[in-house]
């Protein structure tokens, strides 16, 4: 469709935008369906190991490197449940999800410089 001024135009029903995929609509998919918690267990897990290092080294070790990954972790979670916040108007999964992961990065890291497997 071309608008007066010469420029194309696309329209988008409320159907197509409803079924076109989204970042959440693909994140849900893996909650609302048991048959997919191992694999969201297992992300979960990686994203754990990850953070924990991070944390670990940043605390302990005092590396630049560590600190900005551990930063930019932490943004990037920050950007998330804002994102949920705004667009729910309150917190939910994703949130949980964010919370959970950051308790067991802390935990770990703290366990394994206390028991020093890390």
């Amino acid at each position: 469709m071309r608008g007066g001024d010469g420029e194309e135009k696309t329209e988008i029903s409320e159907d197509e935008s409803e079924r076109s995929p989204s970042l959440e609509s693909f994140m849900m998919h893996y909650l609302e369906d048991s048959m997919l918690w191992p694999i969201v267990i297992v992300v979960i897990g990686h994203a754990v190991a990850l953070a924990s290092f991070a944390l670990l080294l940043a605390v302990r070790e005092r590396r630049p490197s560590a600190m900005m990954a551990t930063a930019l972790l932490l943004y990037m979670s920050f950007l998330g449940i804002r994102w949920e916040y705004r667009r729910h108007g309150n917190l939910k999964a994703i949130t949980w999800l964010l919370l959970v992961t950051w308790l067991l990065s802390g935990l770990t890291a703290y366990l394994g410089h206390t028991y020093k497997f890390l």
